[in-house]
């Protein structure tokens, strides 16, 4: 039997093996699963892109986040009757609301969307639901599958790494939900005597500052320190974390996070995982585990980045997500049957 064609939009500037979710699609293609064809208008241009997915004859249409490409209505509606209106399963993988609104791009893929899943809930998932047709589901951010190789043995140079943006915005914070309570977490770790505190990303100054580290970087980065810190913007949305949260886990390093509701289904600090509720409280978990036992420290983060490679990857992710459509096989239950019923197809 000829397996199931996937058309993947992407919109990434660069399609490559580093693309999100390419390599999760080339592992399931060469599982015999499924054949993958992607296309990103950002990347080739929309003409050549809409030939691309004509000669694909999919069977599945997937939307990953549309971003920054102007998709209009008559765009996605003309390209869904050149496929023959396959189903369109989207993926929604930012969080959006107060001053961030949602892009007309998105909009018009959502009204097109047979199942929609979205790295936060609550909140976004009334927004969401205002424009989809049908249901909307919780899938989380989950680790991109090439950086999901064991990470080598390498011993610690740093104490603490953070990375993520400051906003600024004529000198002063911007009003992103959760960038005054950022900017409070790296001041304060900055601040930890006899401490060598590394914080990578736009907008910060003072000791450690690094300035912006490439995303194919952030794993061997990670892990020059001996802890690892970050703090979500929007961190009132339910479910939402950023995939830095299992970036970080998966270097085997203890991480620090800020705490979201509805992160209950996450492990805890016997894997390395350590979520506090304010800046304040993060600076002295950092404080601890940095006086902790360093073999403890080791053990606690090798279980989390297992646990993380074996269960929270792209793989895992896209099996909960098109498997209502396509007979592929059920990702572990651990977590995923945690986010309700997403297949009803036998591996």
């Amino acid at each position: 039997m000829t397996p199931p064609s996937v058309l993947h939009i992407s919109n990434e500037p660069v399609l490559g093996p580093d693309a999100r979710f390419v390599a999760a699609f080339a592992a399931l293609a060469a599982e015999g699963h499924l054949t993958h064809t992607v296309i990103s208008p950002r990347a080739d241009g929309l003409a050549r892109a809409v030939a691309t997915a004509g000669e694909a004859a999919p069977r599945l249409v997937f939307v990953q986040t549309p971003g920054s490409f102007p998709w209009r209505e008559g765009q996605v509606r003309d390209l869904l009757r050149l496929l023959g209106s396959p189903p369109v399963v989207f993926w929604e993988g930012d969080a959006w609301g107060g001053s961030k609104q949602l892009p007309p791009a998105a909009r018009a893929w959502l009204r097109h969307a047979d199942a929609v899943f979205s790295v936060a809930v609550g909140e976004q998932k009334a927004l969401l639901g205002a424009l989809a047709p049908g249901r909307i589901d919780y899938v989380p951010n989950v680790l991109p599958l090439p950086s999901a190789e064991p990470p080598a043995d390498t011993p610690p140079s740093d104490d603490i790494a953070f990375i993520g943006n400051r906003y600024l915005r004529f000198g002063l914070l911007e009003r992103v939900v959760g960038n005054r309570d950022r900017a409070r977490l790296v001041h304060g770790l900055q601040r930890l005597p006899g401490t060598r505190t590394r914080v990578y990303g736009r907008g910060w100054r003072g000791p450690g500052a690094r300035g912006p580290v490439p995303f194919a970087e952030q794993v061997p980065v990670l892990r020059r320190a001996r802890v690892t810190a970050g703090w979500d913007h929007y961190n009132h949305h339910h479910g939402y974390y950023s995939d830095r949260l299992p970036i970080a886990l998966s270097t085997g390093r203890n991480h620090i996070n800020s705490r979201q509701p509805g992160l209950d289904w996450l492990p805890g600090p016997d894997h390395g995982l350590h979520l506090a509720d304010t800046p304040e409280a993060a600076v002295e978990l950092a404080r601890c585990l940095l006086r902790a036992d360093p073999q403890a420290l080791a053990a606690a983060g090798a279980r989390g980045s297992a646990w993380v490679r074996e269960r929270l990857t792209e793989r895992e992710a896209l099996l909960h997500m098109l498997s209502r459509h396509l007979p592929l096989p059920a990702p572990p239950d651990d977590p995923w049957a945690a986010f309700g019923p997403a297949r009803c197809a036998a591996p």
